[in-house]
């Protein structure tokens, strides 16, 4: 469109505009709007739009990319004026009484893309004069849903609009109620905790009380998800056999839904219209005691423990056969009064042929975590014995794919350990070999000793060779048994060489250590270095200290951790099957 022609619609210049009138029809925004739809859009002057109009009648029919036309924009913004100036404009343009009546009813009736008539927009406006002037012209009119399956009706229950809901109905006796997933107006008005919508809809049709949307629920089942029990009451005086209803999927009916949702008020309110709806179960056979233990609604669950019928719903069973107290011990719930109650069976099976006792010692969390294993054991609940043979099966199927992982696991650690064990051993082997032929003090370079050791004579040299040679053994012949050890397959020949070999590592360990004491007291034991000498080998005795604390550690720990698995398994037997 023409920038200054789009600026004098916005304006209201209608000057500029009748002087540019034979552009109007080719003129239009990036969204297909006429000047008729902007003059609308920004303005609300009955005199420019009749000028329009009378210039160019063509523009009232005229859609934009949404498939709207200047009326049902007028109707969104809710301008009355405008509204009732076009529905009188489209009046003159027919001859005959019919033809008038079609064209006004056409543009009443119009939708844009998403099936929304002009109603429609001024009901989510909340424009109550514009409806009133809609209904008025076209009471006869259905007025059937969008794309999203809203009617005006419905939409003006749902945002709690009394007003608008009063004047449809009023008006057009036959308008269309319905909304998405198959509810009514009244389910909206529930959900919306509209009384006064209520009130209004059910004097127009009282049997939506009975109607359901597509999941069987009724607007009683909404009142009680949501715990508005005046709106349960305003439904209940219509008509009392709602409450026993179900759903389609659950079989739940409205007291179902407020127990499993922990609204007491609303089951308060179910309970005094219907005194024995208590009695009803859903599609898996479960009380209302069942539904609040489910779903551990503990408020629930203490309401009804106060009832002078609770006697006859503490052992009801449901169809995997539980009663209350078997879901009960296996919920984070806590309820002692249930547990305690003296009409409670206790030794009660389900159709696994398990106690709340057995349930209870199920897994490690519920004995550590769930306070009715204590209860259950202080009125001495029975464990029940009817699967002891099966599971006795599965505990032995249980150890033995734990001891199998066991001795896949210990295996693979043993091959990690045999590679450290390896390396060092070679590194010790290296180091000894190197030490043997490059002695402490020296060679004898003078004849008749030529190439003997000077430092021969002394004792500390003797234990350096010794210990030298006992390291270098020691780390060879390690290295040798986990080379063998590698070509075993049985697990236990195969430790037995790893665990000779990491002995003579340890053994290899000190005796190099020994090696460098004495070779370096052989070297600084003189009257110059005595003291030092001295000091050195009192410095490397800390290595023996160190290496005795932490293997000491190391097997003790390896020891304790075989037990406390040992001791883990048994306790699982014990809690579990003994």
């Amino acid at each position: 469109m023409d920038p200054n022609l789009y600026r004098a619609a916005m304006e209201g210049n209608i000057a500029f505009l009748l002087q540019n009138k034979d552009q109007f029809e080719l003129q239009v925004t990036a969204t297909n709007n006429t000047v008729l739809h902007v003059t609308v859009l920004f303005q609300d002057c009955v005199e420019n739009l009749i000028s329009l109009l009378n210039s160019q009648p063509s523009l009232l029919c005229r859609v934009n990319s949404r498939g709207e036309t200047a009326f049902q924009i007028a109707a969104r913004k809710g301008r009355t004026a405008l509204v009732k100036a076009l529905i009188a404009f489209a009046k003159t343009l027919g001859q005959d009484p019919e033809s008038i009546v079609r064209i006004t009813n056409d543009m009443l009736r119009k939708t844009n893309e998403d099936k929304d008539t002009a109603l429609h927009e001024a009901v989510r406006g909340n424009h109550v004069s514009v409806v009133k002037l809609l209904v008025e012209e076209d009471p006869e009119f259905l007025y059937n849903p969008n794309n999203s399956s809203e009617t005006p009706l419905y939409l003006a229950a749902e945002r709690n609009y009394c007003k608008i809901v009063t004047k449809i109905l009023r008006t057009c006796p036959s308008a269309a109620y319905g909304g998405p997933n198959g509810r009514t107006a009244l389910h909206a008005a529930v959900f919306a905790g509209c009384l006064g919508c209520m009130k209004k809809l059910l004097d127009w049709k009282p049997n939506l009380t009975k109607e359901a949307d597509f999941f069987g629920w009724t607007p009683l089942h909404c009142a009680a998800r949501r715990n508005f029990d005046q709106c349960g009451r305003q439904l209940l005086l219509v008509d009392k056999s709602i409450a026993y209803l179900p759903d389609r999927d659950e079989m739940k009916i409205a007291l179902h839904i407020a127990a499993g949702g922990g609204h007491v008020k609303a089951m308060e309110e179910m309970l005094n219209h219907c005194p024995d709806c208590w009695e009803t179960v859903d599609g898996r056979g479960q009380t209302i005691l069942h539904l609040a233990v489910f779903f551990e609604k503990t408020n629930v669950i203490k309401f009804i423990l106060k009832k002078p019928w609770f006697d006859n719903l503490v052992n009801c069973k449901d169809v995997d056969g539980n009663t209350p107290l078997h879901l009960l011990v296996a919920s984070s719930c806590y309820i002692p009064e249930l547990i305690e109650h003296p009409i409670a069976d206790e030794a009660s099976f389900n159709k696994e042929n398990s106690t709340p006792l057995k349930i209870a010692c199920a897994d490690k969390y519920r004995r550590t975590q769930n306070p009715s294993l204590k209860e259950l054991h202080s009125i001495h609940a029975p464990w029940g014995w009817r699967n002891i043979v099966g599971e006795d099966r599965v505990w032995k199927t249980r150890w033995t794919n734990y001891q199998a992982t066991k001795n896949k696991e210990l295996e693979l650690d043993l091959r990690k350990k045999a590679d450290v064990i390896m390396v060092v051993a070679a590194l010790i082997a290296t180091v000894t070999f190197a030490a043997g032929f490059t002695l402490p003090g020296g060679y004898n370079s003078s004849d008749p000793e030529k190439g003997m050791a000077i430092l021969t004579r002394k004792a500390a040299f003797k234990a350096f060779v010794m210990s030298n040679t006992i390291a270098m053994i020691s780390s060879v012949s390690a290295s040798f048994f986990i080379w063998i050890g590698t070509f075993y397959l049985a697990r236990d020949k195969v430790g037995n060489r790893y665990g000779t070999g990491f002995l003579l590592v340890i053994i290899a360990i000190g005796a190099m250590m020994i090696a460098f004491v004495t070779g370096t007291y052989a070297v600084l034991a003189n009257p110059a270095g005595h003291v030092l000498a001295i000091a050195v080998c009192v410095f490397s005795c800390f290595f023996f200290l160190i290496d005795y604390t932490f293997l000491h550690k190391m097997f003790r720990d390896f020891w304790l951790a075989g037990a406390a698995m040992e001791e883990y398994m048994y306790t699982e037997y014990v809690y579990t099957y003994a």
